[in-house]
């Protein structure tokens, strides 16, 4: 669990805040040792940066030994004073263009920062969760779909934004509980320690991610400005719950792995809630089967829509 998590570890060096370093072996609440090293800290979290292959990566302060807890606590305390918390945390300095690797609880994620975003401004945050063929450990394989659309370079110039992309594990529980939670707490990490708008936070994901998008919506509907969920699909209940949230949502009706009656159950209660809610079925006559994410991501008004909402308006 250690490996995959991240495990634990460490050559903490004092980066954090410009402090000198200092190189240190740390050992996991199981045991193993590994060196890295330290960005920031919370009373509950640590982020570091793997010293073999310069990972960054946030886990929890229970994953590691007591004897480093201890130190944690202490390096804090000597740094910011006790009491206070880390400004920094898992994003610091992490305006760049290119998806870099990061870690965080129970995930594995990509994030693109934006070299050129500025910290005096406030841009939107994109969120998408990929569907089950691309779950598991790489994380590359959750890249393969709309994320590398958000970063082409015409699109980016209009929709300057900072994304994440995580990957969730190949277990078969797909984006619920401890995953989808996480993903809430990365949005929320990245509201305190970026220059995003608060306003303007979306989330997108088809299959079990569209899925995992509805889960989300059900979980924190006061964080997103829109929702773009794919042949997905969740329990009506939810509806009034979710009704003030511009929803967008796609499904085929020829669709063979997950019916389109999970969407369509949602919409209704939606509509009978006089919900924010936009449906598009595409017919069985149109091809589209499982596959609803295609002709939904190559609609260029999709992403205009999403782009354009804000809490505030």
């Amino acid at each position: 669990m250690f490996t995959h998590a991240v495990g634990l570890f460490i050559f903490f060096s004092l980066c954090f805040f410009s402090v000198a370093g200092e190189v240190r072996e740390w050992v996991s609440s199981d045991g193993k040792k590994l060196e890295a090293e330290f960005i920031s800290g919370t009373e509950n979290y640590v982020t570091l940066r793997r010293t073999s292959d310069g990972r960054r990566f946030t886990i929890n302060l229970d994953k590691i030994s007591d004897e480093d807890r201890e130190w944690v606590k202490q390096k804090l305390e000597d740094i910011k004073g006790p009491g206070k918390k880390d400004p920094s945390g898992i994003f610091k300095e992490r305006l760049n263009e290119s998806w870099e690797k990061m870690e965080f609880g129970s995930l594995k994620f990509r994030f693109w920062g934006g070299k050129k975003l500025k910290n005096t401004k406030r841009y939107p945050f994109v969120v998408f969760l990929h569907g089950r063929g691309s779950g598991g450990s790489d994380n590359e394989k959750q890249l393969f779909s709309v994320p590398r659309k958000l970063t082409s370079k015409g699109f980016y110039k209009d929709n300057p934004s900072f994304i994440i992309a995580p990957q969730c594990p190949d277990d078969n529980k797909g984006w619920r509980g401890v995953y989808i939670n996480d993903v809430i707490k990365l949005i929320k990490e990245a509201i305190e320690h970026l220059p995003v708008d608060k306003n303007r936070i979306y989330i997108t994901g088809l299959s079990m991610g569209g899925f995992g998008t509805w889960e989300a919506l059900s979980i924190a509907p006061e964080l997103f400005a829109a929702a773009v969920p794919i042949c997905g699909g969740a329990n009506p209940s939810i509806a009034k719950k979710i009704k003030k949230v511009p929803i967008w949502t796609h499904h085929g009706e020829a669709d063979e792995v997950v019916r389109v009656e999970w969407t369509r159950g949602i919409v209704n209660a939606l509509e009978r809630a006089k919900g924010n809610i936009r449906y598009t079925e595409y017919p069985e006559d149109s091809g589209i089967k499982h596959d609803a994410w295609t002709p939904c991501y190559n609609n260029p008004e999709v992403f205009e829509w999403m782009f354009s909402q804000a809490k505030n308006k």
